[in-house]
């Protein structure tokens, strides 16, 4: 099977060898579109008074920038893809969530950026504007929207956080977590007998300081209170019973002056909560004043978290008047709704039975929207066929899929190949979805087939997902069952087999990992299994996980490694880690640290240090990179290559074999250092500076058969303009100005490209690219690429995309000029649902 890239040729000769043959051996492909899409999942969730978008891919990734952030119902969110061992599909992919509750309806696009398949981008669409910002999400694998303001939109299956009223006579409840930070979350699920309890959160203030709570409850006797924290010790052992002061009923009038014979703790409580609900009532009606709705519903929402108070009753009525304001009538009959059944008699009350009564009746959208909350099952995914033709970059399948696979490109291998593509490849994108209270479940299906009309026997269909995920909220189990990408673990790569966890206590899981590597190894059998465990508080901002894995090979052991993951994050800062270290060979794999800092005026910082074994260090690379073997009765006579490890051990010990794996891997080092910041509301300007470093590489018959010497350091300092929004509401600009510098050649790339949506339903993406580049054998080389993309939406589901680009390039040195035309194409659709 040949693969698709839309890049840029150079003649052989246009620079050093020692460059030019690892770049041939990188040129064979760098994104396949016969594998799985690079977005797994999208979901909602809510962080305080926000709503949450998270975008999940299946490979390690990089936030770099975004557009500016404001009021808008468009933003691009640009990203990189970091150093995978999984085969990657690097074509367009979609996902779109309906419209609930407050929250519109949302399209997350994500595709490469010009001919730069590894630096890509996701293109999130509104259904209405919105306030928002993009950032990087917690890990390497997500990035969120943050919606401000739309946090009480989210309605999420599980319990709601509300605050439940204290029936007379049960007073009791169980502080499950407590924290000086804002936006717990109860990650470790409530018991089963328990469930039907309310979880709620509460603040208070401790010596001036603001002390976030979740509580269960509530609770009649102190006894029925002591029965169920026995339950809940175990999962969140620093559980507390506490009790509510003997107020008065909230059924009834306002609440007045405590009873005299009240003990001196509950009226001091009582004070404190007083004061509490008269600050919030005070913001919040500033807030409307202000027209600042969101924020006075955030506080509104804080004061009836409290215990029953003085300011609860007008603080219900005036919930109501504000969402009636933002036009939010589903919302603004709940509030009213609640205040009479809280508060039946009085004027106020009158009132506002004469506003309820004004207020139109449900329609079959606030139906659907009050439904959300209920049980629901989703079906999404896409169906798409194109055909590549032309002359394009090539990479075979075989090196696809074998050990090399993850190999970096470097900064001047956008190139094209002399070799004709012609090829229909046709994909299926399958998601089901089902979530209540108690579970979540998922079941996705992944397919490509890739009919190669030049080579039939390149003909083939690839399999990247077929699995079905549960999650039990009331357990705290997981488990994930069959062809699937790693999730954690040390695992290195897509897998047939499974995964599961439980969660033992409080942001504490254990997880463990069995399965077959999809990537073959001549005849080799392969088979893993490890476990890991998940700590997501170790602090409130740092999260970790330690593994351990084994991998055997026809019976021996290929790898066994231990490794840790690190995990920051803060609004404003992720960082991830990951040590990987392998115990039988010695050797350490992986050493990578990758970060993100945002500032709140837009500013991004990236930082990325990457350096890994290349392949990584496992006993099979011994029949990846074998060497010539004769026959032991005559030396004359050479064996054909082994295809399984007992043939290499019949004439070598296992130690011996892995000796010489380690002392023929070659380390690959990467490395970034990037700043984006806005400089107007339309304009963005950043830098970056990039290292790449490849050591030399063995032959491998068929594949390699020369080997690569290593690269030696090849750095690249790039500036850039990011324009949007300069004609249209939808028009986007990358200019680009890029400095290579290897130890045999000096380059330069400038580029420019462009996305505008020229009518309701067409899409244009013209680009221009210009390379030069000499080298020390005098030889200089110029590249001209013009290129144009071009979508069109017949409907909101269906769209039909075509690209053409055209290089043009010349060679010239004391012994040659050459000249060269070669161009690409590609026409396909897609239907998303």
């Amino acid at each position: 099977m040949n693969d698709k890239n839309a890049g840029h040729a150079f003649q052989n000769g246009t620079m050093h060898p020692l460059t030019r043959r690892l770049l041939a051996l990188v040129s064979l492909g760098a994104a396949s579109v016969a594998q799985a899409q690079l977005i797994e999942d999208v979901d909602v969730r809510r962080e305080g008074s926000n709503a949450v978008v998270q975008v999940r891919f299946v490979t390690p990734v990089q936030f770099r920038r975004s557009t500016s952030a404001r009021a808008n119902d468009l933003t691009q969110a640009f990203y990189d893809v970091l150093p995978t061992r999984d085969v990657l599909s690097l074509v367009p992919a979609q996902r779109r969530l309906a419209a609930q509750g407050g929250l519109p309806e949302i399209t997350v696009t994500d595709e490469a950026v010009g001919r730069a398949e590894l630096s890509r981008r996701l293109i999130i669409r509104l259904g209405s504007a919105a306030r928002f910002t993009v950032r990087a999400g917690k890990g390497n694998r997500t990035i969120e929207l943050v919606l401000d303001g739309l946090g009480e939109a989210v309605k999420p299956p599980a319990p709601a956080a509300a605050q439940p009223l204290a029936e007379p006579g049960r007073r009791y409840f169980i502080t499950l977590l407590s924290s000086v930070e804002p936006n717990l979350q109860l990650d470790t699920p409530i018991p089963a007998t328990l469930q039907a309890y309310q979880v709620f959160t509460t603040q208070r203030d401790i010596a001036g300081r603001p002390r976030h709570e979740v509580n269960i409850g509530y609770f009649a006797t102190q006894q029925e209170a002591d029965s169920a924290l026995q339950l809940l010790g175990k999962r969140f052992p620093a559980a507390v019973i506490g009790k509510l002061p003997d107020l008065p009923s909230p059924l009834a009038a306002a609440p007045g002056a405590p009873d005299a014979a009240m003990p001196a703790a509950a009226v001091a409580t009582t004070v404190e909560v007083e004061a509490q609900a008269a600050a919030l009532f005070a913001s919040a009606k500033a807030a409307a004043a202000a027209q600042d709705f969101a924020l006075a519903l955030d506080q509104l929402n804080q004061l009836q978290n409290l215990p029953p108070n003085t300011a609860s009753r007008e603080a219900q009525r005036l919930a109501g008047q504000l969402r009636l304001q933002v036009g939010d009538t589903v919302q603004a009959r709940a509030e009213y709704e609640l205040f009479l059944k809280l508060y039946p008699s009085g004027a106020d009350a009158d009132a506002v039975r004469a506003e309820l009564a004004r207020l139109p009746g449900p329609t079959a959208a606030d139906t659907r929207q009050r439904a959300a909350v209920e049980p629901s099952s989703t079906v999404s995914g896409s169906v798409s066929q194109f055909y590549y033709g032309g002359q394009s970059k090539v990479r075979s399948q075989e090196f696809q899929d074998s050990v090399l696979g993850g190999l970096p490109e470097v900064a001047s291998d956008s190139t094209l190949s002399g070799t004709d593509q012609k090829q229909w490849v046709t994909g299926v994108d399958l998601n089901w979805r089902y979530r209540d209270t108690e579970q979540d479940m998922r079941f996705v299906f992944r397919d490509n087939y890739t009919a190669d009309r030049l080579r039939t026997d390149k003909t083939r269909n690839r399999l990247s997902a077929l699995y079905f995920d549960h999650k039990s909220y009331s357990l705290g189990t997981n488990v994930r069952i069959g062809r699937q990408s790693p999730a954690g673990g040390g695992v290195l790569g897509r897998f047939d087999g499974a995964t599961a966890g439980y969660a033992f206590a409080p942001k504490w899981r254990i997880n463990a990992v069995a399965g077959v590597p999809t990537d073959e190894l001549l005849d080799s059998k392969r088979h893993f299994y490890g476990g890991w465990i998940d700590a997501e508080a170790l602090t409130p901002q740092l999260g970790a996980s330690v593994y351990a894995i084994q991998q055997v090979i026809d019976g021996a052991v290929d790898r066994r490694g231990l490794g840790t993951e690190l995990r920051y994050f803060t609004p404003g800062v992720s960082a991830f880690g990951v040590l990987d270290y392998d115990q039988l060979a010695r050797g350490l794999n992986i050493a990578s640290l990758q970060g993100t800092w945002q500032s709140e005026g837009g500013t991004t910082v990236n930082f990325l240090y990457d350096r890994r074994t290349t392949p990584m260090l496992m006993l099979g690379n011994a029949l990846f990179f074998q060497q010539t073997r004769f026959d032991p009765n005559d030396p004359t006579i050479v064996l054909p290559p082994a295809t399984r490890l007992s043939d290499l051990l019949s004439m070598s010990s296992l130690e011996a074999l892995r000796r010489q794996v380690k002392s023929t891997t070659a380390y690959t080092t990467q490395g970034l250092l990037g700043v984006t910041t806005p400089v107007t509301a339309n304009w963005q300007l950043g830098t970056d500076v990039r290292l790449t470093n490849v050591g030399a590489l063995l032959p491998v018959p068929e594949i390699l058969p020369n080997g690569a010497p290593g690269t030696g350091n090849l750095w690249s300092l790039g500036f850039q303009a990011i324009g949007t929004n300069l004609y249209s509401v939808r028009d986007t600009h990358v200019f680009s100005i890029t400095a290579l510098h290897g130890p045999f050649y000096d380059g330069r790339l400038l580029s420019y490209n462009n996305s505008s949506q020229v009518a309701e339903f067409w899409q244009l993406e013209p680009s221009l690219r210009y390379y030069t580049q000499s080298d020390n054998a005098g030889v200089k080389t110029t590249r001209w690429t013009p290129g144009l993309r071009v979508s069109y939406r017949v409907i909101q589901q269906v769209s039909i995309e075509s690209e053409f680009n055209t290089e043009f390039s010349k060679t010239r040195s004391p012994m040659r000029d050459e000249s060269a035309r070669r161009s690409f194409y590609y026409l396909g659709g897609r239907y998303d649902f």
